[in-house]
């Protein structure tokens, strides 16, 4: 199961876009699959990824999860989530 570590977050694009900036620390993340967040044993969020895009930098190249909100409410929902500094699991499309 591939790992991520969220070092950043934002939204772009009119606040239809959030992004989990980061870094890839263990198998290959691609795009369709989901973004898991849980919060205790019973609850989490998840998304799919609906795109990747790099930034480069001269520290090294970071990865962008963008996922798409379907309203701006979502958005704010991921903020307040402040997933910053985790790792989180991304597992594939079941």
């Amino acid at each position: 199961m591939p790992r991520f570590h969220v070092q950043d977050t934002f939204a772009i694009q009119d606040k239809t876009t959030f992004v989990l900036a980061g870094f890839t620390i263990e198998g290959e993340v691609t795009a369709g699959m989901i973004v898991s967040i849980p919060f205790n044993g019973n609850v989490k969020m998840t998304a799919k990824i609906d795109r990747i895009e790099f930034v480069r930098r001269p520290d090294g190249d970071v990865v962008c999860l963008c996922l798409d909100c379907s309203v701006p409410d979502e958005v704010t929902l991921w903020e307040a989530l402040n997933v910053r500094n985790r790792m989180i699991d991304i597992s594939p499309v079941a």
